[in-house]
């Protein structure tokens, strides 16, 4: 029953919106969720988002570790693959001096031909040839495959390498990021504390405030003080001193204070 109410109200709330917007109510509603998108985005907090990323980083090492085995497997696999064709080379090699010592042997004409102590016909000879050549052309074909293959397996191999490479260099990359990322993020954040934290400086411009309220004061009841003890309807005739020169207020000063001095050591 309550999931049919939920049901009935949430077509009627579409109802009014399409009635409202009409065929601009999938941009509105879009753009409605794109904001509380980003709005979320952007209350998460930076030290959780560094956090996550520096654990996205980290999640990178197995990669890079398993390519590792995968290069060190396809090495062994090189290796062994060169040892085979080594082998191949030497047969080969071997194989092409019997062919043409039995061919000039059977060039010669000799009807009976004498290896290791044992007595062969030509045709004994020619026969034994034929088989040797016959293996000679299949492995000299299986060896021109074999060196195929090594040439494009250690293409495959410079490849993984190179990637492997371009890997770890972007996941050091990305972490010296993070470092001077939280760097840049701790500084702001004590820069912020700085400010928020400002009871001192407004300590120090609330009391500023009120000397220069008190300055203010009294300079003007100075002012009032003087302007009624002067008379208005009268021309004062009385000469202004002119403004002493602050070196020799100073040395009127010093001197007055050690002539004080003199009569007080004389009196005693």
């Amino acid at each position: 029953m309550m999931v049919k109410k939920v049901a009935i109200g949430g077509g009627v709330a579409l109802l009014v919106v399409l009635l409202l917007f009409g065929r601009s109510t999938f941009s509105y509603l879009s753009t409605t969720v794109s904001r509380v998108h980003d709005s979320v985005k952007s209350a998460v907090p930076v030290d959780f988002e560094l956090d996550r990323a520096r654990k996205e980083t980290s999640r990178i090492t197995p990669e890079v570790r398993k390519n590792m085995h995968l290069i060190a497997t396809e090495e062994h696999e090189i290796e062994k693959l060169e040892k085979r064709i080594n082998v191949l080379e030497e047969k080969l090699s071997q194989g092409e001096k019997h062919i043409l010592r039995l061919k000039s042997d059977l060039e010669s004409g000799t009807l009976n031909l004498s290896y290791g102590g044992i007595s062969y016909t030509a045709k004994e000879v020619k026969q034994d040839l034929e088989s040797r050549f016959g293996e000679y052309t299949t492995d000299a074909e299986t060896l021109k495959s074999l060196v195929q293959l090594l040439q494009t397996r250690n293409n495959a191999l410079h490849n993984a390498q190179e990637r492997l490479t371009e890997m770890q260099a972007s996941q050091r990359a990305m972490t010296v990021e993070i470092e001077n990322l939280e760097a840049r993020n701790a500084l702001l954040t004590v820069y912020k504390s700085s400010n928020e934290d400002s009871f001192e400086d407004s300590q120090l411009a609330h009391t500023r405030d009120l000397l220069d309220k008190i300055e203010s004061r009294i300079g003007i009841d100075e002012k009032m003080q003087a302007a009624e003890s002067r008379s208005m309807d009268r021309i004062p005739l009385e000469s202004v001193d002119a403004e002493v020169d602050v070196l020799d207020r100073i040395s009127e000063y010093f001197e007055s204070a050690e002539e004080v001095v003199e009569i007080e050591l004389a009196s005693n």
